[in-house]
């Protein structure tokens, strides 16, 4: 969570990440991709569907649109696959995990706004909502390719080289 608008409400979910475990201890990149897409459309329509407590908090979900996916059993799964909770690999892990989800919520929302339009303020905060985008898509480039397998860096790679492809159209 983050400190946002007064009178707003964000629609949150998670997705655990046990359930993208292989049975080899590889991470099913596909599945967990396609999780969070599913996860963000079913949330961009809630906001349209939902019920809000008051007409300012509906107002404001309406023009901000804000949505929030996060994941659990980051401690579960690196455990599973022997790594300390204060470890490099575990700290590589839940890097490259998280640059995976939020490179492809971003991308799944980019592309709805291609078809919807933006979000009603999207303009007023377009400068520091691409900061941000910028500072975790360089962040994902940063993860360490000595304590992180390979395919799990080359995934958060992918999902911000769609992300940022997505933005762009």
């Amino acid at each position: 969570e983050y400190m946002f608008l007064d009178n707003s409400a964000c629609n949150l979910a998670s997705l655990n990440l046990m359930k993208f475990r292989n049975e080899d201890g590889t991470f099913n990149i596909k599945r967990f991709r396609r999780a969070i897409r599913l996860f963000i459309i079913a949330q961009e329509i809630l906001v349209d569907n939902g019920s809000y407590p008051n007409e300012p908090i509906t107002e404001n979900s309406h023009r901000f649109r804000p949505l929030g996916l996060g994941y659990a059993n980051l401690g579960s799964l690196a455990m599973s696959l022997a790594m300390p909770y204060d470890s490099d690999q575990a700290r590589s892990l839940a890097a490259a995990v998280s640059a995976i989800l939020t490179g492809t919520a971003y991308a799944a929302s980019a592309e709805i706004a291609a078809i919807k339009g933006p979000f009603e303020e999207y303009e007023k905060n377009a400068g520091p909502m691409l900061k941000v985008i910028n500072m975790h898509r360089s962040r994902a480039a940063d993860i360490s390719e000595t304590h992180c397998p390979e395919y799990l860096i080359h995934a958060a790679r992918d999902a911000w080289d769609e992300a940022l492809s997505a933005g762009t159209k």
